[in-house]
């Protein structure tokens, strides 16, 4: 009787372990090569962020006086642009866009990694160069960091860190506490507080609270449900791709860079693919790069092949297109987009 019941045990401790490690192989079989456009902006030098705000298209530069560059999304006539480098309320270091479910109702929604400050945007003042167009406020210091936050609510953030404590992290700003989910057993156990090799981004849909990590290291892709409960894991390709750590607390420039972005809509997930070795990364005649689009059961749909390497891409809800930045010859980026529907639109 007692080998009976720890044969059971065992079973149930190896179906446990097995479920997290358990994984669906992908292989892109539905390949469309997209009919880019070039966005003609003199103004744009080093695009990082790309956002987008019903009818502004919002570019964070950061190689420039300015921070953001603002353009009409209908034809990409400049706007104006705002925010210059400095430690004042009104002033930006290295911002992000804050990701939110909600219409943003003409504010621009950033957080100052650098700065420790969430900074609100009010469009029409700011174009009208009004008074009070800039509004800062402290940012709570566990969030400091993070490269990927979502407001789920007023008081319930989303977000990962590249050197955090699990894969990501929700924050309740009322109790100023931080729960994090923790790094699937697939992935490689940490040496020590050393996490980075299992650093993701991920994008979260607001309606069902799914949430999809991609893996920088890793060609893997993982879908988590409302109570943070792990529900998929893909694998993009045949073969394995995994980091090497070297002597337990840095990376070799040999390892490939798989995801290097994610956005989503409401009925799709975009994941920005690379691979190319990290010591590479900034070479611009790098392999293009390619956007792989999946449903929120993490079901494959297509790859959109580019013809540029990109660092970083946007889905554009009100023109159901993608915009997506590129390295060029004189070391900055230009930006580019394409529609999602089968006919180029004119």
């Amino acid at each position: 009787m007692k080998n009976i019941f720890f044969l059971l045990i065992v079973l149930v401790l190896g179906s446990c372990n097995g479920t997290d490690r358990e994984k669906e192989i992908v292989i892109e079989d539905n390949i469309i090569n997209p009919v880019v456009h070039r966005i003609e902006a003199k103004q744009l030098l080093n695009v990082d962020k790309i956002g987008v705000y019903d009818t502004l298209s919002v570019f964070i530069n950061r190689g420039t006086d300015s921070i953001l560059y603002m353009y009409d999304s209908s034809d990409f006539t400049y706007r104006g642009a705002c925010g210059v480098i400095g430690h004042g309320p009104e002033d930006f270091q290295f911002p992000f866009f804050l990701k939110k479910a909600n219409d943003n109702n003409g504010i621009i929604n950033l957080y100052d990694v650098n700065a420790a400050a969430f900074k609100d945007i009010n469009v029409k003042k700011i174009l009208q160069k009004e008074p009070n167009a800039i509004m800062s406020m402290k940012m709570p210091t566990m969030l400091i960091g993070s490269p990927d936050l979502h407001l789920k609510s007023d008081s319930c953030f989303i977000g990962n860190i590249d050197s955090g404590s699990g894969l990501y992290f929700i924050y309740d700003s009322n109790e100023d506490k931080i729960n994090w989910v923790e790094f699937p057993k697939i992935l490689q156990l940490p040496q020590g507080d050393f996490t980075v090799m299992n650093m993701n981004r991920i994008t979260l849909n607001f309606a069902s609270n799914r949430v999809v990590s991609a893996m920088g290291y890793y060609n893997l892709l993982f879908l988590y449900d409302s109570n943070n409960t792990l529900m998929k894991t893909v694998q993009l390709g045949d073969e394995e791709i995994s980091p090497t750590v070297v002597d337990g607390d840095h990376l070799s420039g040999d390892n490939i860079i798989c995801c290097r972005d994610i956005t989503s809509s409401d009925k799709a997930v975009y994941v920005l693919e690379q691979n190319i070795r990290e010591k590479d990364f900034e070479k611009i005649d790098n392999a293009s790069s390619r956007i792989v689009v999946f449903d929120w059961d993490l079901k494959y749909l297509k790859t959109y092949l580019l013809p540029h390497y990109s660092l970083g891409f946007v889905y554009d809800q009100y023109h159901d297109r993608i915009l997506y930045t590129a390295l060029n010859p004189e070391g900055g980026t230009d930006v580019f987009f394409f529609y999602l529907n089968t006919e180029d639109k004119k």
